[in-house]
């Protein structure tokens, strides 16, 4: 039965993810869908499982009773390392496992997290974790059950979960939501647009590399605060709009992947040259924005090691002059415990998506990272800052240019 159960879970896995499928890849689809391998059948009820969205696992075998081996790899090559697995264990009575997980093409970026229902995420305790003979190995000892146990490299901001959350925001009498263009897959990209009509605007990019999921909660929070019920967030609403596109990339998220979109291009590397028909959507998106409207800031909210907001240097013009710096200063001001890290270049990555608004429209243009392993109350707290002094600044820089 145990075994049975184990192929129809593979079987449906494969269903799922399109590696069943008999039509080869479009020119414009250069990653193959995930793939799960059978494990080497022990009989001991113990079943990976994939069958969800945003899941990744290339490979699994037993070695011994009690103890695996997992494998991920990435959705094509050469990518950046950051490599992304999630899955599910179960097994038929409780007992301890050990998984040895193995990164092929990648290290062991981050540190697995662990969940009973995907929704509410720990890291997995220090006794319980071990890193391999070398970078790309890490080894998990898991207490497993018949109730499913969660695996993931971050916690799981899902394109169902973002999409619940732009749907509950929509239901604000001045936020709206809109679909413009298609993804390789044909998912529609989502947009928000927060504001009581002005012509004046913030651009907000998220989610366009997957694993990126604490760049994905300081969006929430950032764009929350600026849509909620505050003396300052009503003021500034009146004399701004804020247009959100927080999900660039759900193909990718969807299929687990490390880096790329479906077309194996990192979108934040494309813009400018749209060659994918997400960067080429959004930037039409916007760029038509500005034929009508004024645009004052773009943010792009991203993942890395540390937190660091990535600019322009203050000796390149923008409009509004002198933006980026004193927001910045605000924001340290306010979090004085915290450190505020900048990071500007004279030589800039052109293609990326900050580099690109800069360039075109002439704006304050940054990318917002969060680290991978930033305490998560305290995320919540720099992004809620961060909006309301970007608020205060943005309102005092437009009363300034009034007659």
């Amino acid at each position: 039965m145990d075994l049975l159960r184990f192929f129809c879970g593979a079987l449906l896995a494969a269903l799922f993810s399109g590696s069943l499928t008999a039509a080869a890849p479009t020119a414009a689809a250069r990653t193959a869908p995930p793939t799960f391998a059978q494990r080497e059948p022990g009989g001991d009820g113990v079943v990976f499982d994939t069958r969800f969205a945003g899941a990744r696992l290339d490979e699994c075998r037993a070695d011994a009773p009690g103890e695996y081996t997992v494998v991920v790899r990435p959705e094509n090559r050469p990518i950046n390392d950051s490599a992304w697995f999630a899955f599910k264990v179960s097994a038929a009575t409780a007992r301890t496992i050990t998984v040895r997980l193995q990164v092929e093409g990648g290290a062991m970026r981050y540190l697995p997290k662990i969940s009973s229902d995907g929704l509410a995420w720990f890291p997995l305790p220090a006794e319980a974790y071990a890193r391999g003979a070398n970078a790309g190995e890490g080894i998990l000892l898991l207490e497993v059950g018949p109730a499913p146990l969660w695996i993931a490299a971050q916690e799981m901001v899902s394109t169902e979960r973002l999409t619940a959350w732009v749907r509950t925001l929509e239901r604000l009498p001045y936020v709206t939501r809109g679909e413009f263009g298609r993804t390789h897959l044909g998912q529609p990209l989502q947009k928000l647009e927060i504001g009581t009509g002005a012509k004046h605007y913030v651009v907000v990019f998220g989610r366009q590399h997957p694993p990126e999921t604490t760049g994905s909660l300081a969006l929430m929070r950032f764009v929350e605060t600026v849509a909620g019920n505050s003396d300052l967030a009503r003021s500034f609403r009146r004399e701004f709009s804020v247009l959100v596109v927080p999900l660039i990339n759900p193909d990718g998220v969807d299929r687990g992947h490390w880096r790329h979109n479906v077309g194996g291009v990192d979108t934040n590397r494309d813009w400018g040259r749209f060659t994918q028909p997400e960067t080429r959507a959004v930037g039409d998106e916007v760029t038509a924005l500005a034929q009508s409207a004024r645009l004052w800031l773009h943010l792009d909210f991203h993942s890395t090691k540390t937190d660091v907001f990535y600019t322009q240097p203050d000796t390149k013009p923008a409009k509004p002059a002198g933006f980026t710096k004193a927001w910045l200063e605000a924001l340290q001001e306010r979090l004085p415990a915290y450190t505020v890290k900048r990071s500007s270049t004279t030589t800039p990555t052109l293609t990326t998506s900050h580099n690109w608004a800069h360039a075109t429209f002439g704006i304050p243009a940054i990318t917002y990272e969060i680290g991978d392993d930033t305490d998560r109350a305290l995320l919540q707290q720099i992004a809620g800052a961060a909006a309301e002094e970007m608020m205060k600044k943005l309102l005092a820089l437009k009363a300034a240019e009034q007659p």
